[in-house]
């Protein structure tokens, strides 16, 4: 990549939940790019909270607990409190997702990660999981999150148990972001979930969006959006918002090729 900035005056949408979005929108400007702030997922408590709080009552019944997004970790670090449970000092070893899962959970829970996958993704830490017999796990998860690591785990041959964490429903305010589109005022979508895709499908049913260069953040996210008819899509090689937008800038960087 040259050294102009390659998004430079470019609208980049934002559809992350609003908690999340200030580093993917300092990573656009950083780039030259001007986020439009659109949040098509909201991250809320579960409609009963007491399987979250049993569970965390008794970690001392886990050999692991698995943390498979930052989401997860605020999700318990906001319970805590209420029950008068520090983390840190339960005998319970802790695995991480992805670095970044990792690093949240270290500055909000002070835990240290002992086991995190080579390859970022929740298959991943599944397959990848050091484990012995007997084998006790506890998976807190979005409502939203499919069976797939599980069902990996069980297939290994230990007790998993999966309680909800937070619930992930669809986002509402930001830009008037129809009207943006229909005056051809959008450079580029960014979506860092599944369920951002189908959200943002409720919110903004234009058929002319599915023709904007469409960034997204890994495999899932990027299948999710071919099935929903998104026709431009760019995929990092690593699953970050900082290769995303990378990758994005690359894809919109003058060719070097020109003199």
């Amino acid at each position: 990549m040259n050294d102009a900035k390659p998004l430079a005056g470019k609208r980049i949408v934002v559809t992350r939940a609003r908690h999340q979005a200030p580093p993917l929108e300092a990573l656009i400007r950083d780039f030259g790019g001007r986020p439009v702030a659109y949040p098509c997922i909201a991250i809320v408590p579960p409609t009963d909270l007491r399987p979250l709080d049993n569970c965390l009552r008794r970690l001392g019944g886990f050999d692991w607990l698995l943390l498979t997004s930052g989401n997860t970790v605020r999700a318990i670090a906001e319970r805590l409190p209420h029950l008068g449970i520090r983390l840190a000092e339960a005998p319970i070893r802790v695995a991480a997702a992805g670095a970044a899962t990792a690093a949240e959970a270290r500055r909000r829970l002070s835990l240290d990660i002992e086991h995190l996958p080579t390859e970022f993704g929740a298959g991943n830490l599944a397959r990848s999981l050091p484990l012995g017999e007997p084998c006790r796990l506890l998976l807190p998860q979005s409502d939203l999150a499919d069976a797939a690591m599980a069902e990996i785990l069980r297939a290994r041959g230990v007790d998993v148990t999966t309680v909800v964490a937070y619930r992930t429903v669809m986002g509402e305010g930001g830009a008037d972001l129809p009207a943006m589109i229909s005056r051809g005022e959008i450079d580029a979508l960014t979506f860092t979930s599944p369920s951002a895709v189908a959200f943002f499908r409720r919110r903004c049913p234009l058929p002319e969006a599915l023709q904007l260069l469409t960034a997204c953040i890994g495999k899932s996210t990027s299948a999710a959006a071919r099935e929903h008819g998104f026709q431009q899509l760019i995929r990092p090689d690593q699953p970050t918002i900082s290769d995303m937008i990378a990758a994005l800038a690359d894809y919109c960087a003058p060719s070097s090729a020109t003199s």
